[in-house]
């Protein structure tokens, strides 16, 4: 039974690892992603102000 408890922790941590780095990368992707359109966004809250001024 111990042995069978041992192996049975050690699948756990492992998946546990997996989800971790899984989270992990997804959540960075999605940071830089968040970055990335507050960027776009920025710049054109720019270039709309930009136009507005040259009419």
């Amino acid at each position: 039974e111990l042995i069978e408890a041992g192996n049975k922790m050690k699948v756990i941590d492992d998946n546990l690892g997996s989800i971790e780095k899984k989270y992990s990368a997804t959540k960075e992707k999605l940071e830089n992603d968040i970055k990335d359109l507050k960027a776009e966004y920025e710049r054109k809250l720019e270039q709309l102000a930009k136009e507005k001024e040259e009419k």
